[in-house]
């Protein structure tokens, strides 16, 4: 079996891994764990992992002492139910965050972000541009709720915001070729026959971010 870890979050004394385990390309599940240090929480990982399927670890099975304490650190990982994580006394702060780690990735792949996506959330609602950045409980349990309140964006919030995004890059464009309004209006009417750039479609505007980038191209190379 092949084991891929992920350190999910890691301060000066905690450190939480994330492993999977894999058979050629077929996914056997995953386990989190947390441990003083990214190879103590891995291995705690690997242990919960390896008990989910019914069998030992390298570890367990060349060392007695090890297995007794895998075993008692192994405990089952399980999406905190909602109501439960609401009323959470956030002035006990638990030592093991895995629970909320494992439902905000649940979130997020109920949400179908990327990774810029969920950078960009973070840096809006908390100042952060990293989730691993994160070392303040209630600040967890604060994102995790209001990854909930999300609804899964549709078709149409996506295009809307990929359209936002190429008339961004578009103005950046212009400002490296140095263009005015009536030469970029200019353009459009030769190329599109339309004076603005809110009269293009998507793949329109994707052709436009393309010839600039081009005619940018150009002018850097001469």
């Amino acid at each position: 079996m092949r084991i891929e870890s992920r350190l999910c979050h890691s301060s000066e004394n905690k450190a939480i891994v994330k492993v999977s385990g894999w058979v050629s390309d077929k996914s056997l599940g995953s386990a989190i764990a947390e441990g003083l240090t990214a190879q103590d929480a891995e291995d705690k990982a690997i242990s919960r992992l390896y008990k989910r399927l019914n069998t030992k670890s390298p570890k367990e099975a060349t060392s007695k002492s090890n297995n007794e304490n895998l075993i008692s650190s192994s405990l089952k990982v399980e999406l905190p139910n909602s109501n439960k994580l609401e009323k959470t006394n956030i002035t006990q702060v638990p030592s093991d965050w895995s629970n909320e780690l494992t439902a905000i990735d649940a979130e997020i792949e109920r949400l179908k972000w990327s990774r810029d996506d969920e950078i960009n959330f973070l840096e809006k609602s908390f100042g952060y541009n990293n989730r691993n950045k994160i070392t303040n409980y209630n600040d967890i349990v604060e994102y995790l709720s209001l990854l909930k309140k999300l609804n899964k964006p549709s078709h149409s919030d996506f295009a809307r915001e990929n359209i936002n995004r190429l008339i961004r890059e578009s103005d950046n464009i212009l400002r490296d070729l140095s263009w005015d309004n009536i030469q970029g209006r200019d353009y459009l009417l030769k190329e599109f026959n339309v004076s603005t750039r809110k009269d293009l479609n998507e793949d329109q505007l994707i052709s436009f971010v393309e010839k600039l980038k081009s005619i940018r191209n150009e002018y850097q190379n001469h």
